[in-house]
């Protein structure tokens, strides 16, 4: 006997229906659950951006703090330290830096910025000191054929007539030609054959770079470029000749003065003198490239405290003068033969007394 279990239809389908419902339930739970974690998520992570730029800007103007600290020394000197500036509003926020002496000695000066942005502070300290004035009347920078103020390679494509510093390591690479004495502060590595006359000198104390200052230049410059602008044919000099913007040089200069470039300077050609007794210099804030073969006949000074700024040899160069800039980079030969500057460079002993930062540190 077979005994037949049938089930009995839903005729209307119920019970499939429960089995969506529930299952739709649980799709929703889990999609509350998700949109919850991405809504805390979110908010998280708008409250991680709020922060940083908070903590951000108040750093910022901890910076600005310590860039005016700084400007008022060079302008003002240090006769009335201790000393405190506060400058606000800036951006929604702004800074308390203080500027005394460090260590009992009277050129070296500690300056503690404090940037406040919405509630945030950021606390920068650095301490810095007054660059000595040159004995004569230039700054020691411009008594060296080539000068770095970072680490310099020479190669056997160098032939030198005068001193050679950097601050930092010199690699000697080749047989380099240097009729003077090589000195770093740091290590001289000789992998070479080198002919040099002079001492070579290493750890030797570090030679600051006198800053250009700018706004000084174009306030006393006889003749202010607007825009960027090409030296050619001849060019008549009488002190300061102020270009804001980039500059190409491809020609001869008369007279006796500096051109000064906030950006950059390229140098297609020969850029020579006309008389003998004229005297010209490049500075230049922006870097210097020689392209091709070319002989300059003046001295080539590239520097920003910002960005390094760089004196870059394509083809073959030949200087009468000097070259000093924060990296030296040559792809060709670089022919130096040192010539005393005569005109008004960076940092002379007419300028105000510069203030050199060697160490920083942030707080919080």
């Amino acid at each position: 006997m077979r005994i037949a279990l049938i089930r009995a239809r839903d005729p209307a389908g119920r019970g499939d229906r429960g089995f969506a419902l529930i299952a739709a339930i649980i799709f929703l739970f889990v999609i509350l659950i998700l949109g919850a974690s991405m809504v805390s998520q979110a908010v998280q992570e708008m409250s991680n951006a709020s922060r940083i730029k908070k903590e951000t800007a108040a750093f910022n103007l901890a910076e600005a703090g310590i860039d005016f600290a700084a400007w008022q020394l060079y302008n003002n000197g240090s006769d009335s330290l201790p000393q405190t500036w506060t400058r606000y509003p800036l951006t929604g926020g702004h800074f308390t830096v203080t500027a005394e002496e460090w260590g009992g000695t009277g050129n070296t000066i500690l300056l503690t910025s404090d940037g406040v942005y919405q509630g945030w502070t950021s606390r920068v300290k650095v301490v810095g000191v007054f660059l000595d004035s040159p004995d004569g009347p230039q700054n020691p920078v411009f008594s060296h054929a080539l000068f770095s103020d970072a680490d310099l390679t020479m190669s056997g494509t160098f032939d030198l007539i005068g001193d050679v510093h950097a601050n930092g390591n010199i690699t000697i690479k080749g047989g380099p030609s240097v009729d003077g004495d090589v000195s770093a502060m740091g290590n001289i590595k000789n992998k070479g054959d080198p002919d040099i006359t002079g001492d070579i000198l290493d750890n030797q104390p570090r030679i600051p770079m006198p800053a250009i200052d700018l706004a000084y230049y174009r306030a006393n410059a006889t003749t202010i470029l607007e825009g960027d602008q090409n030296f050619s044919n001849i060019t008549d000099l009488d002190g300061i000749t102020f270009v804001d913007g980039n500059a190409t040089i491809n020609g001869q200069f008369r007279g006796t003065g500096v051109v000064v470039v906030t950006g950059s300077v390229r140098v297609n050609g020969n850029a020579t003198l006309v008389n003998p007794e004229d005297e010209f210099a490049i500075i230049c804030a922006g870097g210097v490239r020689v392209n091709g073969s070319c002989r300059i006949e003046g001295w080539v000074y590239a520097h920003n405290v910002d960005v390094p700024s760089t004196f870059q040899g394509n083809g073959n160069a030949e200087i009468i003068g000097g070259v000093a800039a924060d990296v030296i980079k040559c792809n060709g030969t670089l022919s130096v033969t040192y010539k005393q500057v005569d005109v008004e460079m960076p940092g002379n002993d007419a300028a105000p007394p510069q203030f050199d930062a060697v160490s920083w540190r942030r707080v919080r």
